[in-house]
């Protein structure tokens, strides 16, 4: 009897020995809170975000503005029709009709202009007489057929000798010549103003002349512009420094301040 207990002490002696042994030499297994194992294929995700220097500043991930769209000037228009007499536009595209023949009244030189603008031209000239310019008013109103017979005594003149055709004459003359029924000396409001009846109209000689530059910067003053100047010539077709169109005041004032020509401001009304 006491040898058999002594036996169940020593078995019992042994397992706790095992026991001891085992748990020295077996491998911990990973805790679920451990991060530091990835499984097979995986990349390590770090227990802590890595940290960035303070001297680095994250990207500009903001939109960028939007490109800027150019507009066109706007205008606070003068309240006036342009479909008045005074405001009628002569070119190559608006012709004139044979028989359209203004009301007219008799100036210096034997030349006529536009009744209802006489007394705005002849204010005109003597307000350069006030300030020391001499004015001769080389031409103003000229009928259709007086257009004709200086446009085709041109392209006769080109057409001498034989070593132009005629008809290729005519396109040349219109080069030089306005054709009849697109000059503005027809309506009777246009005049061409020169300091002396000796003075040859050749643009480029003329333009600084005193005369002319104190008429390009007050003609306004007296409802006038400069209807054809040299950086309007693409527009107008002609650069003639001596050649000024009555408009009415509020027009011209306007014109001149915006430095725009006949054909530019009748364009604003119509986009309107």
């Amino acid at each position: 009897m006491r040898k058999h207990k002594w036996r169940i002490l020593l078995l019992i002696l042994v397992v706790i020995l095992l026991s001891i042994v085992s748990s020295r030499v077996s491998p911990s297994l990973p805790t679920p809170d451990d991060t530091s194992i990835s499984a097979p294929g995986e990349a390590t995700i770090p227990s802590e975000s890595p940290s960035v220097p303070d001297d680095i500043s994250p990207p500009d991930v903001s939109p960028s503005a939007s490109p800027e769209v150019s507009e066109k000037p706007k205008y606070d228009l003068p309240d006036i029709s342009i479909h008045e007499w005074n405001l009628k536009l002569v070119n190559n595209r608006n012709v004139l009709t044979e028989s359209f023949t203004p009301d007219v009244t008799a100036i210096a030189n034997g030349q006529y202009f536009d009744s209802r603008a006489v007394d705005a031209l002849n204010a005109l000239v003597a307000g350069a007489a006030s300030n020391g310019y001499s004015s001769y008013i080389s031409t103003a109103y000229r009928p259709y057929s007086t257009q004709a017979y200086i446009f085709y005594g041109k392209a006769s003149q080109i057409a001498w000798g034989g070593e132009v055709e005629y008809a290729e004459a005519e396109i040349m003359a219109r080069e030089l010549v306005a054709y009849p029924g697109t000059s503005e000396h027809q309506l009777g409001l246009a005049v061409d103003i020169i300091d002396s009846a000796d003075t040859y109209f050749v643009a480029e000689e003329v333009e600084e002349l005193p005369l002319l530059l104190w008429l390009k910067d007050h003609c306004h003053e007296y409802g006038f512009i400069l209807r054809y100047p040299k950086d309007k010539e693409d527009i107008t077709g002609w650069y003639e420094p001596w050649h000024f169109r009555y408009v009415g005041l509020d027009a011209a004032k306007f014109m001149y301040e915006n430095n725009l020509c006949l054909e530019e401001f009748i364009d604003l009304y119509l986009a309107n």
